[in-house]
């Protein structure tokens, strides 16, 4: 993940039963990578090692967002 890419609320940290992870798209802004102290290490693996600070569609802006959080959108090549 890098700052511009556009993404959406991903399942793999929590899965919230009833309710499906929203399908509104944002554009990542800004990301700073945590130091996790040698304790918390395992929750580096689950989190990712940046948080994320995305603008999303509707103009909210949401920070600390963890990188694991998200899913990339990628647009699929163009045919030639």
């Amino acid at each position: 993940m890098k700052i511009g890419d556009i993404v959406q609320q991903g399942d793999r940290i929590i899965k919230m039963k009833g309710r499906a992870p929203s399908k509104q798209l944002g554009v990542v802004v800004e990301m700073t990578v945590q130091d996790f102290p040698a304790k918390l290490k395992g929750w580096e693996k689950l989190l990712g090692e940046s948080t994320v600070t995305v603008l999303w569609e509707s103009g909210r802006l949401t920070e600390n967002m963890a990188e694991n959080s998200l899913d990339v959108i990628t647009r699929p090549e163009p045919e030639e």
